[in-house]
């Protein structure tokens, strides 16, 4: 287990006030690095029943979890993640769940409108990459990425995806957080954007993404 895993980052302060008009206040945070993002993920299922042991119905894609879980082990505790400052889609509803007391994101648009309010130091500007070139444009460079309506739940109408995902990019590749995501991430490595898709055991084209979202974090 690394240092960063061992210590999560202090992302909180206490501040006095004061009557002098127009002070300022140095507030020593620091900032979030991509490093300790990447040494905490968590991976598999993150999520699952007390009493059995598995996955509950209707949580079988875990990204949005698993990277609140994550951003919970830096001390990111997302006490901000309420409705208040997320976006929600028409005809869907607010996603949340409680992982150890603190609020967790259940769906990657919704986790995605969240991180738009920069909840967290380190976490640069929203970047829209959307297109099939998005790679190029991140090539290189860390950070939180998130790919919105690209693959097709059962509830969803011919044409009309509305699954997305939402993982970490090391500047070259996605996580690898299970055997079927591996193989996408490994089969998107060697320029296979889908296998499969609509299956339980294969993955889809994130090129097809209607909006893709990138904050870098050095």
């Amino acid at each position: 287990m690394t240092a960063a895993q061992r210590k999560p980052l202090k992302q909180k302060a206490q501040v006095r006030t004061n009557t002098t008009r127009g002070s300022v206040c140095k507030i020593d945070v620091p900032a979030v690095k991509f490093s300790d993002l990447w040494d905490n993920y968590v991976t598999g299922e993150p999520y699952r029943d007390a009493k059995t042991g598995g996955v509950p119905p209707g949580f079988g894609n875990q990204c949005a979890i698993r990277m609140s879980v994550t951003l919970h082990k830096v001390g990111i505790e997302m006490k901000s993640f309420t409705p208040a400052n997320v976006s929600v889609k028409p005809g869907h509803q607010f996603g949340r769940i409680l992982m150890g007391g603190r609020y967790t994101a259940v769906l990657a648009d919704q986790m995605g409108s969240w991180l738009s309010k920069h909840p967290f130091c380190g976490l640069r500007r929203t970047e829209d990459i959307t297109g099939r070139d998005w790679e190029s444009k991140v090539k290189g460079r860390t950070g939180i990425i998130m790919f919105d309506s690209y693959w097709s739940r059962s509830s969803d109408s011919a044409g009309d995806a509305s699954g997305g995902h939402i993982d970490l990019w090391n500047g070259s590749r996605l996580t690898i957080s299970g055997p079927i995501n591996s193989i996408a991430t490994v089969g998107r490595m060697f320029g296979m954007n889908s296998l499969f898709p609509g299956s339980s055991f294969g993955f889809s084209d994130l090129g097809d993404s209607k909006k893709i979202l990138f904050w870098e974090v050095k």
